[in-house]
């Protein structure tokens, strides 16, 4: 099983000491386009990615899957003073039992 990461050097770096193969990106506009290689490439059964880009993965895996299926398992890593995926699950939850939920 190949694992990729794709985010800044530092992120990247912290991976590849677990074994993952790393692509880092310069800027947020490189993401896109090197997400795109990567999951394109099919050699991947697992994609890290930083939480800042979830929505980004988001478009661009429904994109892609109306073309083809998409195969690897993507991950999102959480960051310190990010709480998006942290909100989205508390809102997916709300809607879900029908009650507002704060914490």
């Amino acid at each position: 099983m190949k694992i990729a990461a794709i985010g800044d050097d530092i992120f990247v770096a912290l991976w590849k000491l677990v074994g993952a193969d790393g692509y880092s990106i310069k800027s947020e506009e490189d993401f896109p386009k090197i997400f795109e290689e990567v999951l394109k490439s099919g050699g991947y059964s697992a994609i890290i990615v930083p939480e800042r880009f979830a929505d980004k993965v988001s478009e661009l895996v429904e994109t892609y899957s109306l073309l083809e299926k998409v195969e690897p398992i993507i991950i999102f890593v959480p960051e310190r003073g990010l709480r998006k995926r942290f909100e989205d699950i508390r809102r997916k939850i709300s809607m879900a039992m029908g009650v507002e939920i704060t914490l």
